[in-house]
């Protein structure tokens, strides 16, 4: 195996386990910390009119699936741009460790632009989301839109500017390095 294959496979690895953790703590504060159920929960919406007996649980009932429903939209949204991180990386990964010449690299990184901007899309996909919740919980609504966009926004900017910008700059370093030694 390439020692570029393995390193792929130990970052996916680590975003698979990261997601997992990401999943399960999230599970976890759900079912266990009030203050963070509350943040997903529509618990103080009014209700209008007479409320009976066995409303009461009957609305608890829905104010306890709500809150999962957005929980599990908000996993999904950042497994989501956790993957087009992955993503990402592989892909400036691969155009690093190619046997092609630098100025196939240049355009392959270029080519590879949609990758950088991925993770933004899924924020917009989330806030977009977090418009249909915001019909049964708009506290979470507001949760979801808010954390979707930054997280894609801080993982673009990663891909951009701690993957994307180094490669290119070597990249342009070496084709001015050839250059010039092809002009001698």
């Amino acid at each position: 195996m390439k020692p570029n294959r393995s390193k792929q496979i130990i970052i996916f690895t680590i975003l698979l386990i990261a997601g997992a953790a990401l999943t399960a703590w999230m599970l976890y504060a759900f079912n266990n910390i009030p203050g963070f159920k509350a943040l997903f929960s529509a618990a103080d919406t009014p209700v209008l009119g007479n409320v009976g007996p066995e409303s009461e649980v009957t609305l608890a009932q829905k104010a306890d699936f709500t809150a999962k429903v957005s929980m599990w939209i908000f996993i999904f949204i950042t497994l989501l741009q956790l993957a087009a991180l992955g993503v990402g990386y592989a892909v400036v990964n691969s155009i690093a460790s190619s046997d092609d010449n630098v100025k196939l690299k240049l355009r392959s990184l270029d080519n590879a632009e949609v990758f950088f901007d991925v993770p933004l899309y899924f924020g917009l996909f989330g806030t977009v989301s977090a418009f249909l919740v915001m019909t049964f919980s708009p506290q979470s609504s507001r949760l979801i839109a808010y954390s979707s966009t930054l997280i894609g926004i801080i993982f673009s900017l990663f891909l951009r500017l701690i993957l994307q910008y180094p490669l290119r700059k070597k990249l342009v370093r070496q084709d001015a390095l050839e250059n010039e030694g092809n002009s001698k």
